[in-house]
């Protein structure tokens, strides 16, 4: 991710004009070509047949690089070192293709000098610009910004107000759909939500690859956003940002993020910029679609939620069926309707997990059920390891039934 720090106070960044070459950490870089709109993807498509057509909105914008090593190591260069933008403000980096020999990439003694080719795509390349960061190398110190269009602007980067909002920061009064959130430097609107077969429908071939029937699929949950970045420095915005939670706020265990349509929501973006995406999950059976957990910072990151608003998924012309209640006393055995079926230690959605039962454990019931959290418990012992907890009754049923 670039690293380059701004704000108010720095000035303007210096953006390099094709042909110059700069001293960037270890290496003097030159933007010594560029090849940008049709004529990058008919450049690219002689390259190799298969290379795909840019995504919608974007076009390829091809560079040749030129790279002498200053140091007195060996160093690395590689494509994924360059991200380019437009106006949008959301770096992308080089793109999965086949570009023209000779593909930058190679190790490169001291003193030795390197050339090749990248390919990156932007909304639009009469103002692009390459962003030149190579994590191998750590911090900003060799971080630089060339230009990919002759007058292309350096990016102006106002002050933004990044402080955290209390709208839904309580999973008792969650944020709606359309609702702001505003956390760890980044405003964050739920737009849409899609279940099932919606998001197979749009997905791409590596999401439909593991079939409509596939339990993930047809449980998945799409998730709509509108994302900005608030804080003074370009910052990446990561899909495990949500989670799929219960009304208690605690995420669900189990589900998986899984492959987005597109647009992706993961980019990185620049300060200020906007970006609307997916995010998808496969929940597993147990998992209840209540709340929508955002929190873009895993370590030591405050957590906002929004809810679902009544767009969990009922087949048309359908009512969604009430759970009706069991009448278990103790001593009654039972069983496990689902697979990952919670232990809870106590009758809480938030409590410790003392074992994830498989579909079919047998279970004694040992006392009366108690209700909490929008669920009812029973007490009971695993017959088979003797282990005590909690079960919600909506994962259970007599045995023999």
């Amino acid at each position: 991710m670039v690293a380059i720090q701004v704000t108010a106070s720095a000035g303007a960044l210096t953006v390099h004009p094709i042909g110059e070459t700069v001293q960037l950490g270890p290496w003097a870089l030159t933007v010594a070509e560029v090849v940008s709109g049709e004529e990058a993807a008919s450049f690219l498509i002689g390259a190799n047949a298969e290379n795909p057509p840019a995504p919608d909105g974007q076009v390829y914008v091809c560079a040749r690089i030129t790279a002498r090593n200053t140091s007195d190591r060996t160093e690395s260069l590689q494509m994924v070192d360059f991200a380019g933008t437009g106006s949008d403000g959301i770096l992308r980096r080089t793109q999965a293709v086949v570009v023209p020999e000779p593909m930058l990439q190679a190790v490169v003694e001291p003193g030795a000098t390197t050339e090749g080719w990248i390919a990156v795509t932007v909304d639009d390349p009469s103002v692009a610009t390459l962003w030149f960061d190579a994590p191998i190398l750590g911090g900003s110190w060799s971080d630089g910004i060339f230009t990919l269009a002759e007058g292309a602007p350096a990016p102006d980067f106002e002050p933004l107000d990044a402080s955290d909002t209390d709208i839904g920061v309580d999973p008792a009064s969650p944020a709606a759909i359309g609702e702001t959130v505003r956390i760890g430097g980044w405003e964050v609107t739920i737009d849409e939500v899609i279940f099932g077969e919606a998001i197979f429908e749009i997905a791409d071939f590596r999401y439909r690859a593991l079939g409509s029937d596939s339990s993930r699929i047809q449980l998945g949950i799409g998730v709509y956003a509108t994302v900005r970045n608030l804080n003074p420095f370009p910052a990446f915005f990561s899909d495990i940002a949500f989670e799929i939670a219960d009304f208690s706020g605690e995420a669900w265990d189990h589900t998986m993020t899984m492959t987005p349509p597109e647009p992706d929501v993961s980019q990185e973006y620049l300060p200020g910029a906007t970006g609307q995406g997916w995010a998808t999950f496969g929940p597993e059976s147990y998992a209840e679609a209540n709340l929508i957990k955002v929190q873009p910072f895993k370590t030591g990151g405050a957590a906002r939620y929004v809810i679902f608003d009544g767009n969990q998924p009922v087949a048309a012309g359908e009512e969604a069926e009430p759970v009706v209640a069991l009448d278990l006393a103790a001593g009654d055995l039972v069983e496990t309707t689902e697979d990952l079926v919670n232990l809870r230690e106590e009758p809480s959605a938030s409590a410790g997990i003392a074992e994830e039962l498989p579909v079919g454990t047998q279970l004694e019931v040992t006392g009366e059920s108690s209700d909490a959290d929008d669920y009812t418990w029973y007490p009971v012992i695993v017959a088979e390891t003797s282990q005590t907890g909690y079960v919600v009754q909506d994962y259970i049923q007599p045995v023999g039934n």
